[in-house]
């Protein structure tokens, strides 16, 4: 399905019916497809929006700024055209980004949120390295770049990176350097204020990389509960579904029910 915002067509699936909603946001570089396994499963259970960001997937990708606050607007968007209302929000990676600054401007719109190894508040070591990543994406051997961060973010053992590395160079240079360079102002002026303004449960599930200092993280948003999936890379959604949805389907049950 296909709906204009501010004049650009922004896709999206939905499935499932139920009081329970959920509402699926994927990374820089991804598409629908990296959250098809919970699609398929949290369906079952409720009603489902998987969206695909402008710039991403079959969404339209106009020669913009993009940014996290921008995702955001359009995720809400599509949300209130689908009656999709109180949903639990899962993001991975840049996603759980974009759930945080819903839930900071829009404090009545979800009920929970779930951050897929998301770069919030990241630790110190990261800058250098995201830096470099920057000036490749920036360049002419940006296809090498792309592979490069992939394979970076991914374990040797990950099955799913031939597909995460084929969605990342579907997606055209100019959104993924104009995404990329506005992550880190986010983290800097926006990540602390979302954290704090966050009233609603969130779950943290953390990969093999450290993307978040989540000590801070805690002290910022006492609510928060932290997990850690075993033997996948960044894009855990797509390599070990079979460990995160159990996690998201407890966390609810704890946490989120319990406070509707």
């Amino acid at each position: 399905m296909k709906l204009a915002h501010d004049g650009i067509q922004l896709s999206f699936d939905t499935a499932g019916a139920g009081p329970l909603q959920f509402l699926f946001v994927h990374g820089l570089g991804g598409d629908r497809t990296h959250f098809a396994p919970q699609m398929e499963y949290f369906a079952r259970q409720g009603r489902a929006l998987n969206a695909e960001l402008r710039g991403h997937g079959e969404s339209d990708k106009p020669q913009q700024a993009y940014s996290i606050e921008g995702f955001a607007d359009d995720l809400v968007f599509l949300c209130n055209s689908q009656q999709i209302t109180k949903p639990v929000i899962v993001g991975q990676s840049m996603g759980g980004n974009m759930a945080l600054e819903i839930a900071a401007r829009y404090p009545d719109f979800p009920a929970g949120l779930v951050l897929l190894d998301s770069g919030v508040l990241f630790p110190a070591s990261a800058g250098a390295l995201f830096a470099e990543y920057l000036e490749g994406l920036k360049g002419a051997n940006f296809t090498d770049e792309v592979r490069k961060i992939v394979a970076d973010s991914c374990l040797p053992t990950d099955r799913c990176r031939p597909h995460v590395e084929q969605t990342f160079l579907a997606t055209p240079q100019h959104v993924l350097v104009s995404t990329f360079t506005s992550l880190f102002p986010w983290d800097v002026h926006r990540a602390r204020e979302c954290a704090e303004a966050c009233r609603v449960p969130v779950l943290y599930i953390e990969a093999a990389h450290q993307l978040a200092d989540l000590d801070r993280f805690a002290m910022l948003c006492p609510q928060l509960v932290t997990a850690k999936a075993v033997g996948s890379g960044h894009f855990l959604s797509l390599e070990v579904p079979e460990q995160i949805n159990p996690m998201i389907d407890r966390f609810i049950s704890l946490y989120v029910r319990r406070g509707q």
